[in-house]
């Protein structure tokens, strides 16, 4: 029996601010990125011109990554701000369609979509003591990100259930998970 080839893809997300120099982008998430290069596998982005998001592309794209292998999904108000620039990067776009029973597609879709279209993600949100500690006075306890959320989509856990910190292992510096179907490229 001839064996066929399944390309995984990747969902790429994290925070919409990266710090200097994209520091927080280069510390967590080019060494899970390089090996989804080597493997072969697609990526899946959000349309975000700053953070993760833009960081991966511009990290994707300088590799260099086929544009061929890069989707972003926008919703239509985000094909409209930004998808002639990011078509014009080679990649491909895929705009989310308006559903005449829920209206205009919004960011909390896109993520849905781009989950549903993916095999793994490539994700970190911050630690509460890291998040303390980059957003000072701004930063609210029990805020679940949109990271958060596309990490629990992923795995079925509602946004009401409580995890507690220690029990993910993706903050850990030896990049294992617990969770099957783990955010982190093994």
């Amino acid at each position: 029996m001839e064996q066929t080839s399944h390309r995984e893809i990747a969902f790429i997300s994290g925070p919409l601010d990266t710090g200097p120099d994209a520091s927080y982008f280069r510390k967590h998430y080019t060494k899970r990125i390089d090996a989804a290069i080597t493997r072969g596998d697609d990526f899946i982005i959000g349309p975000i011109p700053y953070g993760v998001d833009a960081d991966a592309l511009d990290y994707l794209l300088a590799y260099p990554v086929s544009p061929s292998r890069i989707t972003i999904f926008v919703t239509p108000d985000e094909d409209r701000m930004w998808g002639t620039k990011l078509r014009n990067r080679g990649v491909r776009v895929n705009v989310l369609k308006h559903d005449p029973e829920r209206g205009t597609p919004g960011p909390r879709d896109r993520d849905a979509a781009m989950t549903a279209n993916s095999t793994y993600d490539i994700l970190r949100w911050r630690t509460r003591d890291e998040a303390k500690q980059f957003y000072g006075k701004a930063w609210r306890d029990g805020h679940l990100t949109n990271t958060e959320r596309n990490w629990r989509r992923r795995r079925g856990i509602g946004e009401d259930v409580v995890i507690k910190e220690e029990d993910i292992d993706f903050f850990m510096e030896d990049d294992r998970a617990k969770y099957k179907g783990s955010c982190l490229v093994s």
